[in-house]
């Protein structure tokens, strides 16, 4: 029998036109003025879309934007890999986004050799379309998917922007860009990825809870923390300041605000306060504590402010 006839390839003006208007120009604020980081990031699903967390890291608030149809969407939850090592994030979006989600190839169907396009905000130009060949598969310690090394030109802003094949498939996410001692040199995360992430966060949630149960928080009939009634979960006024800097605390506080669950804020007895998004770093953190004789304690955990007072 006759093999099935491969599909057309794109060009890359079709490819452009069918996903161009689905990737983002990413601005993440960082509280302070001149401080901020330009990503990218690729629609996944509806008012969903996906970026490197290095973009977003430490951000107070976070916009998606398309300047040239000149719409832009607030973040209002961004969702991180339990494994930082991935660095993937989703940012959630109340409203709908114009553009229809990506579709996502799977990993085995990427080859060395193959066609591909970057696009995203290099330098915060949106909308750049790159062409390349895939380059290598670089295994990743711990993973079962690899790296994806291209030769598609990408700079500064393109992190967190989409790679596709010639059928306008993501097969990757922009993740490490050239410089210009390796031009031509780039890397992508598997997209695959994002489709193993919401299993991965729902066990990690499951985790979480036992973890914070462990140190003593009260949980609802829902399995999720309690709130102690001491203040509305978005009123940064109410968080405890004294002996520390306001403006330090607020955007901490902002920061926790903006990550998704799990999250916890916690202040400690020698001054010092932040969050903490995954249940390793926080037995680690209350290990510390217990080891250095000072006292940490949970101001908010996920939806609720579980603070009871000063002491």
């Amino acid at each position: 029998m006759a093999a099935a006839p491969a599909a057309w390839a794109l060009t890359p003006s079709e490819l452009f036109a069918k996903v161009g208007l689905s990737v983002w120009e990413v601005q993440a604020d960082q509280g302070q003025p001149g401080t901020g980081a330009l990503g990218s990031a690729v629609e996944v699903g509806p008012r969903t879309l996906i970026t490197a967390c290095h973009v977003v890291k430490s951000a107070t608030s976070v916009r998606v934007t398309r300047q040239q149809s000149k719409t832009s969407e607030m973040v209002t939850a961004v969702t991180r890999d339990p494994d930082q090592k991935r660095d993937l994030c989703m940012l959630t979006v109340n409203e709908d986004l114009p553009a229809p989600p990506v579709q996502i190839a799977p990993m085995d169907t990427v080859k060395v050799g193959e066609r591909v396009y970057a696009i995203g905000a290099p330098l915060g130009l949106e909308g750049s379309l790159t062409e390349g060949l895939v380059s290598a598969l670089r295994p990743i310690p711990g993973e079962t998917l690899p790296d994806i090394q291209v030769s598609a030109t990408t700079a500064p802003g393109s992190s967190g922007g989409g790679l596709f094949d010639d059928q306008g498939r993501l097969v990757g996410m922009t993740a490490a860009i050239a410089n210009k001692e390796s031009e031509g040199l780039s890397f992508a995360y598997p997209a695959q990825w994002t489709i193993e992430l919401p299993a991965r966060v729902a066990a990690e949630r499951t985790l979480w809870r036992q973890t914070i149960a462990r140190y003593g928080v009260k949980l609802g009939p829902n399995g999720d923390a309690a709130p102690s009634g001491f203040a509305e979960l978005n009123d940064v006024t109410k968080v405890p300041a004294k002996n520390k800097p306001l403006a330090g605390v607020d955007d901490a506080y902002r920061q926790f605000l903006l990550l998704a669950k799990p999250r916890a804020f916690l202040l400690t007895s020698d001054n010092h306060w932040g969050t903490v998004s995954d249940p390793w770093s926080l037995d680690s953190l209350m290990q510390d504590c217990a080891k250095r004789k000072i006292t940490c304690r949970f101001y908010a955990i996920d939806d609720a402010v579980v603070w009871q007072g000063e002491p």
